[in-house]
């Protein structure tokens, strides 16, 4: 879906980077059994390797946002 205020959109890579490297967390929305968004705040770490940026996300080894990942 293309952002209303296109004098908003932030599309560099650079400048996505120092965004997300100012933040100490990040929102994972996840479509729940019912196709409503399930969204959870989530701790998580950061790095670049070969030119991806790869995330590194804190999570316990069973529950709801689990489950839903694994379904969809």
């Amino acid at each position: 879906m293309p952002m209303r205020r296109k004098d908003r959109q932030v599309t560099e890579k650079e400048e996505i980077l120092q965004i997300m490297q100012n933040c100490d967390v990040v929102r994972l929305g996840i479509k729940d059994e019912d196709s409503y968004p399930y969204i959870v705040p989530l701790n998580f770490g950061m790095e670049e390797m070969e030119g991806q940026v790869v995330l590194y996300l804190h999570s316990a080894r069973e529950g709801h946002k689990l489950d839903l990942l694994r379904k969809d």
